[in-house]
């Protein structure tokens, strides 16, 4: 397989362009756009499209790789073998399992490739939909992408099905939830959570915000007494000043 061929660009091409040339025709051929026949072809090319673009958008593979395709046709194996390095490679599409996507998918959203990361993880959970961290990490790209709440929502709620007592996607939820006005949803997620994981850092975090008001609760009050003796001894002193005069 060329890589260039796949992604419709010319060896030499910048990075910027290896990645501006991905991002077109993975959302031309994203699978969600087609049906029926249609969508299997579809899938195929964005399968090949995401080989392509992980073949290329190594710095040192892609040298390697252009090497060898500029390198002229050698006459026997021991001269290849002497003369040219082996071009990198990935595990084929065929043989590849809903693990290696996972890792693909995990690897791009730690990049902040989240429009990759999208596609790969969706096809992770094609071939495997009853492993929880798979949702966790599509409701993750949904929202660092700013992706469809509903979609967000399935997959956390999905997450949760498989594993219960998973305590920060049941926070996650009741934030999404709180987010949009559902209220009695949120807070009965929140008891939830709170149960599965009382000491969960963002429970700690929200105690320390109520201590917090109403530690200047407390200050406001006290200035306000405070205030209030400073006025009373200012009429005493006012009124010992009038009968003075």
């Amino acid at each position: 397989m060329n890589p260039y061929e796949i992604l419709e660009i010319s060896p030499g091409s910048s990075a910027e362009d290896i990645r501006s040339a991905y991002h077109r025709l993975a959302k031309k051929w994203h699978p969600d756009r087609f049906t029926g026949a249609e969508k299997e072809a579809a899938e195929k090319q964005f399968r090949q499209l995401a080989e392509a673009f992980n073949m290329l958008k190594d710095a040192g593979k892609r040298e390697d790789l252009n090497r060898n395709l500029a390198a002229p046709p050698a006459p026997t194996y021991e001269t290849v073998q002497l003369q040219q390095e082996p071009i990198p490679q990935t595990i084929p599409i065929s043989e590849r399992t809903a693990a290696d996507w996972y890792e693909e998918a995990k690897q791009a959203f730690e990049s902040r490739e989240y429009e990759k990361a999208l596609g790969l993880i969706q096809y992770c959970i094609r071939m495997d939909a009853e492993k929880a961290e798979h949702h966790i990490l599509f409701a993750k790209v949904l929202d660092a992408g700013g992706g469809d709440k509903k979609a967000l929502v399935r997959a956390l709620e999905t997450a949760i099905r498989i594993n219960p007592k998973d305590a920060d996607s049941t926070i996650r939820l009741a934030e999404v939830f709180q987010t949009v006005g559902m209220h009695a949803r949120a807070t009965k997620l929140w008891e939830i959570a709170r149960y599965l994981a009382p000491n969960h850092k963002y429970f700690i975090a929200e105690q320390k915000k109520i201590s917090a008001k109403a530690r200047t609760a407390e200050q406001i009050q006290g200035l306000g007494e405070h205030f209030a003796v400073l006025k009373e001894q200012g009429k005493a002193l006012l009124n010992r000043w009038l009968k003075r005069g």
